[in-house]
């Protein structure tokens, strides 16, 4: 859950030193300062809309505050408070708790300077201040050279492996939240478990951190309470504190991207919230990066979260309405099922186009703060009742369907100074008019009865051996050809140039399970043994294409002919047809 027990800002005070630091770690007579490694609680937290700001830095106040909370011992130091530091501080006891056991100190004139951002130099003296194995190491980095007062401190945290080798350590930089819970993990002993939080429900969802960022991991670890095994060094999650946020159930713009919190206040991801896919990282994705990111840039610049849904709706029309230019480019190709998607990312690109693009650009910016929306291509009717092909978006809100057209709105109003209201109005209720185009359903193939003799004999194919994959039975018959809701003559046969009278075929209703038995009956024998020779070199036993039989058998008994398509029982469905046929 998003606990309280330490702000964003106190995990970033926990990382700064006033400089220089002089003081060493405390007399051996004090206690040790060391930091916790056998518990995994929560030690950085996240901000109130889920997101944890990783490029941010903290300041002194912060960092003191986060190391503190990790420290194994408490000291008492009553007489080291700063002229800057008040005693109600919320890092006041923090402070203490540092300056005592020797790990940062004040400033010569009696100050902390709490507020001042800590650099990475910094970060890592105090670092270099808690016991630890005396290590030595061979490299280096270029911007840290021996005269620097952060060397010794550099080359501890290298030869430890707090940090990693490169050329330049830019000891000055100050450090950012995600460095600082990097840094962190790697002193503690601790890593993520990537298996539980890729396959568990309640993993914090991060609103401004992929998965695909550099430490999405070590903030996980950082911002999740878990308890843990571990084996060989490799950590693993027996439980964790499912993470809520305290924005409330809806849908949420931040940072331009759209994300959806449900009833147990949680981020969904990985669903579909009515036609609206939400990824692993919970963003509302179109199934185009491109535009998906066309799309947070343009909502970053027009919504933020104060707004209602109806506030940000009208915010995202007024931004097609009045960025967008025409530009006749003609008709778009509605058949093809990702023309909204082109168009759409071209309008963005571009800022111009015809009512298809506005249309289409519209339904996705309606869509990115939270809309269901639809782009419809159909007629337009004009006030004076003129009609021609046109588009616009369609939404349903509260079961009522709504109109939207920004492209008539913003054209008319520039060009002929006649001034549209087209937001969000109900059919036949605007001064235009529009008509979606007829839907008609699908003629339903004609439905051919099984032949009664050929379908008992099947029976007695299959014997005391049915097949256990759920097989299908349908009628074949001269002619028959694949409508997209059954499959030909073909499929079955390998060709549709034989003539018979009646036909049946068993097949398997798992696509991926292959078996096939069919049973044909001629007008004569030689018709019937002519049909069985074509078919040992028609019947294709690779149909399937995932996967196939060894061979397609065929077999002429009388008037009838026989193929089957099944490994595990074929001669004994073979052997049955030829006994009964």
């Amino acid at each position: 859950m998003m606990k309280k027990r330490l702000t964003a800002g106190a995990l970033a005070a926990l990382m700064a030193a006033s400089l220089p630091i002089t003081a060493c770690a405390a007399e051996n007579s004090a206690p040790q300062p060391a930091l916790n490694t056998a518990e995994h609680m929560q030690y950085m937290n996240g901000y109130t809309d889920g997101t944890f700001r990783p490029d941010a830095s903290i300041t002194r106040a912060e960092a003191s505050k986060l190391l503190a909370s990790l420290l194994v011992n408490k000291i008492e130091n009553e007489d080291h408070l700063f002229t800057d530091v008040d005693v109600s501080a919320w890092y006041a006891d923090a402070v203490r708790q540092m300056t005592g056991f020797g790990l940062v100190n004040g400033y010569t004139d009696g100050t902390f300077k709490p507020n001042a951002k800590i650099t990475r130099a910094e970060f890592v003296a105090i670092l270099s201040r808690l016991p630890h194995d005396a290590i030595g190491t061979d490299k280096s980095f270029n911007d840290v050279p021996k005269t620097s007062w952060a060397y010794d401190a550099v080359q501890t945290a290298l030869a430890q492996g707090w940090i990693s080798a490169g050329t330049n350590f830019r000891p000055n930089a100050p450090i950012t939240r995600a460095e600082t819970v990097t840094i962190l993990n790697r002193v503690l002993g601790r890593q993520a478990d990537k298996q539980t939080i890729y396959t568990s429900d309640g993993i914090r969802v991060m609103p401004d951190v992929p998965d695909t960022h550099w430490a999405y991991w070590d903030m996980l670890e950082a911002t999740t309470d878990h308890k843990f095994s571990k084996e060989n060094g490799t950590e693993e999650w027996t439980s964790f504190d499912q993470e809520t946020t305290d924005l409330t159930p809806g849908w949420h713009n931040i940072g331009g991207k759209l994300f959806y919190v449900n009833e147990d206040k949680q981020f969904a991801h990985d669903t579909f919230i009515g036609s609206l896919e939400l990824d692993h990282n919970g963003y509302y994705i179109t199934g185009s990066t491109e535009l998906d990111a066309l799309l947070a840039s343009a909502v970053k610049s027009v919504v933020n979260d104060s707004m209602t849904q109806q506030q940000k709706l009208r915010a995202v029309y007024d931004y097609a309405k009045n960025t967008f230019g025409y530009l006749g480019i003609g008709a778009a190709d509605t058949s093809k099922s990702d023309w909204a998607l082109t168009s759409a990312t071209d309008m963005l690109k571009n800022h111009k186009g015809n009512c298809y693009s506005w249309a289409a650009a519209f339904t996705y910016l309606a869509r990115q703060v939270g809309f269901d929306a639809q782009a419809i291509p159909g007629t337009g009717v004009s006030p004076k009742g003129s009609e021609s092909v046109h588009a616009w978006t369609e939404i349903t809100i509260d079961g009522t369907a709504y109109t939207f057209d920004p492209q008539i709105e913003s054209v008319y109003a520039k060009r002929y100074n006649e001034n549209y209201d087209l937001f969000m109005k109900k059919y036949g209720e605007a001064v235009w008019g529009y008509k979606k185009p007829e839907v008609t359903e699908p003629e339903t193939p004609e439905t051919v009865p099984v032949d009664e003799a050929l379908n008992a004999l099947l029976d007695k194919i299959y014997g005391d051996r049915p097949y256990e994959g759920w097989a299908e039975r349908e009628a074949l018959y001269n002619g028959m050809g694949a409508d997209g809701m059954s499959r030909g003559l073909y499929w079955y046969l390998g060709t549709e140039d034989i003539t018979f009278e009646a036909g049946a075929a068993s097949e398997s209703a798992i696509t991926s399970a292959a078996h096939s038995v069919v049973v044909l009956r001629f007008a004569d024998e030689k018709q019937a043994a002519d049909a069985a020779a074509k078919l040992k070199t028609t019947a294709d036993p690779r149909k399937w294409i995932c996967v196939g039989v060894d061979e397609a058998k065929v077999a002429n008994k009388g008037k009838l002919v026989c193929i089957v398509m099944d490994d595990e029982n074929g001669e004994y469905y073979m052997n049955n047809f030829k006994a009964n046929a």
